[in-house]
């Protein structure tokens, strides 16, 4: 039997696409900084294409896989690796400390799951133990996302972007895949935040402020707060004037110290009744 043919295939249903490019693979483990006396926590293992790299890069790697039939194939192609743990666990939950026991420091490397891109970093950058940083890549779109521009923020961005400082690395065509994917992909590096740039006691309001608003992104802020509950057109206005921000911007337009000021200019939201 062929090295091929004992890949296992990827499953549609869990929209799986496999990453097989060896010079994508090789520039993603290239990208990885590893702190000293640290290790790699690769998330979402799949056939160990990125698993290899990252051996043969010289790093130390936890692999965590969640699909049963993947793990049965790593332990098989990785027996006796050295430098190699493999564990089982949905990365959107799983147990850092586990990956990366007494205290040691480690970095991040994966292709996210399109459809769980978005939990599996931000549990990542708000959970415990925290990485020294991560480089992953996700849908090209969330990318863009996740690493912002004046005027192309988005909630999702808001909320990395609070925890961790991104920068794109590169994009990566649908043919580096099997079976290539409908759009494009691209790889970015996260470094987390010592501090959150949102205070901790103020991110519920901050987000809910922010979601709310984003519910109408096409929408100028003055009529997108409006239509918030509770809302109204001169409150809104009122609040913008006195964060000194212009009632026709529109929510994309905002950086995290903007929304922190409108939230100090509006009246706190009322209490829900008994």
């Amino acid at each position: 039997m062929s090295a091929k043919a004992r890949i296992p295939r990827a499953r549609k249903a869990l929209g799986q696409h496999f990453l097989i490019d060896g010079g994508v693979l090789e520039a993603i483990a290239g990208a990885v900084r590893v702190p000293a006396g640290g290790l790699v926590v690769e998330i979402g293992a799949g056939t160990g294409q990125l698993t290899e790299a990252l051996l043969d890069a010289g790093h130390e790697v936890a692999a965590v896989e969640v699909e049963p039939r993947l793990l049965s194939h790593l332990r098989r192609r990785f027996a006796g690796r050295a430098r190699l743990r493999l564990l089982e666990g949905d990365a959107r939950r799983f147990d850092l400390a586990l990956a990366a026991p007494a205290g040691r420091p480690f970095s991040v490397a994966g292709n996210l799951p399109y459809f769980a891109a978005n939990p599996i970093i931000r549990h990542l950058l708000e959970g415990e133990p925290r990485p020294a940083e991560l480089v992953v890549m996700v849908q090209r779109e969330v990318a863009r996302e996740i690493v912002g521009r004046p005027g192309r923020f988005s909630l999702l961005g808001l909320a990395v972007r609070n925890r961790a400082e991104a920068e794109p690395l590169f994009d990566v065509a649908p043919d580096a895949f099997d079976p290539p994917p409908a759009v494009h992909s691209a790889v970015v590096r996260l470094r987390p935040r010592s501090t959150p740039l949102v205070p901790p006691a103020r991110e519920a309001d901050f987000f809910a402020l922010a979601s709310g608003a984003f519910r109408n992104p096409r929408k100028q802020l003055r009529n997108a707060l409006a239509r918030m509950p509770g809302g109204d057109a001169e409150t809104a206005g009122a609040a913008l004037a006195a964060a000194g921000i212009a009632p026709d911007r529109r929510p994309g337009a905002l950086a995290i110290d903007e929304w922190l000021a409108l939230l100090d200019a509006l009246p706190p939201a009322a209490p829900p009744p008994p």
